[in-house]
């Protein structure tokens, strides 16, 4: 009976449609903390990643946006912002922005982009994709990290409809 139980269950559930499902579909915030050993010890951010439409039936093909804001950083210096989970490869690190601090040590950068299938673990690297990690936001429920990442459906950047949160560096 359990095991029929169990086949009903997993009927129902292939049945969903996958946009149903997708826990990519809402808009996340996140604080980025350093990681041990980070260059930068009093480095902090923040920022947002926010879906904003499917393009197709099939994944990867969702479109995000994002926006992000950092402070305590080494001054006039280039810095990336890497995501996990793009293009189809949940394993992978991918640049989704980047830009270069002021002399303050402070900076902050924008982007759209695509095929963004889960949001785990979002890293603020020095120079480009391949270099150190410094700060890190990370989804406690499905890896412990330093930093966080939350999910919020009614948080939007300013220029889009519906928005409720203040996105970094925008306001």
């Amino acid at each position: 009976m359990r095991k029929l139980i169990a086949l009903l269950g997993l009927v129902a559930l292939l049945a969903v449609p996958a946009t149903a499902l997708a826990a990519h579909e809402s808009n996340n915030k996140l604080v980025f903390a350093p990681v041990a050993g980070s260059l930068a010890p009093d480095g902090a951010g923040s920022g947002v990643i926010n879906y904003i439409k499917g393009i197709s039936e099939e994944e990867p093909n969702t479109a995000w946006s994002s926006a992000f804001r950092f402070s305590g950083l080494a001054a006039d210096t280039a810095y990336t912002v890497v995501v996990r989970g793009r293009f189809a490869d949940p394993a992978v690190f991918s640049a989704i922005c980047e830009f270069t601090t002021n002399a303050s040590g402070i900076g902050g950068c924008e982007s759209q982009f695509t095929g963004l299938l889960r949001l785990a673990i979002a890293q603020l690297r020095l120079g480009g994709v391949g270099g150190t990690p410094v700060l890190q936001a990370t989804r406690q429920a499905v890896v412990s990290g330093p930093g966080s990442i939350t999910s919020d459906g009614g948080c939007r950047e300013p220029d889009q409809a519906g928005s409720t949160c203040e996105a970094p560096g925008r306001n």
